[in-house]
């Protein structure tokens, strides 16, 4: 019969006190992207994501501040949602997390700071993500025991024309991506709409009321209304990033000059910010779409993130054989190196979004491009002169 470790491989606890895990990079990332999105579109302060061993259940993942559960609410196999006394008010979810086969897997937890239940809206969202981890679970489980059984092996062998048992599982691998960012992409636009709503009610609330609310209401106001336009950019790049595999890949002979000119207009540089491009004007044979955006990210990062009162970017085409490597430096605050590989994760941010309004998600989709055609991305820095950022985009 199969069991939670068949479904999460690595994972094995020698005793009460010792455990072992060594998850399996696929799993990694499934966690990783299903606690992220709970994070982001519920808002949650915390999350813990639990296996249910037969000794007892173990943590495999966690971000923010640790939530303690009581045994008593673990061992329940229904969805719980309860309201904790603090101040402010804390909800917490506890959602069992169980297969087809009704094997509970294990739980995911997460709190947010609330004094109201989930809609049923907002129900229907994370049982579709739940399903979602559940169904890579399970599909994932089914390629292995395909590729480690007899059956299989035998049935390559046999296999002489027409489609092979590898094309079929590379077929399946792709649509279980397609399907990713496919519920990425309706998740997305299911929520565009009643987020958009809310923002037009409170902005005409807010007219009508502003001069006869207090002024620390009128905060309040601006506040929901900030959290509500950064909801919006987070769903906006939720839908760049779904969208990566079908950009459009045409190739174009142009130069960094002219590609800046393009992005100056997009993003509005202001004023004060100085630009300086070493490039001569040499024309690069790219696929413009994905490079543009790229480049893009990278210029608007540079400018968001720097404290200085004149900020200033250069960018430098390094000659190369093989790559055309452009450097993008900026003389912001830095990035410490235990950092580095941080920024490059979907959602991360090193500041606050209170303090710079951001979703995390660009510098992750400029990897996932580079990474696409064939490149790769480096970042310098000693955390206090500013940073380098080196594309490494191959050449045709």
């Amino acid at each position: 019969m199969p069991n939670v470790e068949s479904y999460l491989e690595g994972v094995s606890l020698i005793d009460e006190q010792q455990l072992t895990t060594s998850l399996d990079n696929d799993i990694q990332t499934s966690l990783e992207s299903f606690a992220e999105l709970i994070l982001n579109i519920f808002d949650a302060s915390s999350i813990s994501i639990a296996a249910n061993l037969p000794q007892r259940a173990v943590e495999l993942y966690k971000s923010g501040p640790k939530i303690t559960v009581a045994k008593e609410q673990l061992s329940d196999d229904v969805f719980n949602e309860s309201i904790i006394e603090h101040d402010p008010k804390i909800f917490r979810v506890v959602s069992p997390i169980i297969l087809p086969s009704n094997l509970k897997v294990g739980w995911l937890v997460f709190e947010r700071a609330s004094d109201s239940l989930l809609t049923e809206k907002e129900k229907l969202i994370l049982n579709s993500l739940q399903k979602n981890f559940v169904n890579q679970l399970v599909q994932r489980k089914n390629l292995l025991d395909k590729i480690n059984s007899s059956k299989f092996h035998s049935t390559i062998s046999e296999l002489k024309e027409g489609e092979t048992e590898k094309d079929r599982l590379i077929k399946k691998l792709q649509k279980m991506s397609d399907e990713l960012d496919e519920f990425t992409s309706i998740a997305s636009h299911d929520l565009k709409s009643p987020l958009n709503a809310i923002k037009r009610l409170l902005e005409w609330i807010y007219d009508d009321c502003k001069d006869l609310l207090p002024q620390e209401h009128l905060e309040n106001f601006q506040l929901v209304l900030s959290r509500t336009n950064r909801m919006q950019v987070l769903l906006e790049d939720l839908l760049s990033y779904s969208r990566i595999n079908s950009c459009d890949s045409t190739r174009e002979n142009i130069s960094l000059e002219s590609i800046y000119q393009n992005v100056e207009q997009i993003l509005e540089v202001p004023q004060t910010v100085t630009v300086d491009i070493h490039a001569n004007n040499e024309v690069l044979d790219i696929p413009l779409i994905p490079f543009k955006t790229v480049f893009q990210n990278l210029i608007s990062n540079a400018i968001k993130h720097n404290n200085k009162e004149h900020p200033v970017i250069d960018i430098s085409l390094i000659p190369s054989n093989q790559y055309y490597i452009i450097e993008i430096t900026d003389n912001g605050p830095g990035i410490d190196p235990k950092y580095f590989s941080l920024i490059f994760k979907l959602f991360q941010t090193l500041q606050s979004r209170d303090d710079v309004e951001g979703s995390g998600i660009g510098l992750c989709i400029a990897n996932k491009l580079i990474i696409n055609y064939g490149g790769k991305i480096e970042v310098a820095s000693d955390g206090k002169l500013g940073s380098t950022f080196t594309i490494y985009w191959p050449k045709v």
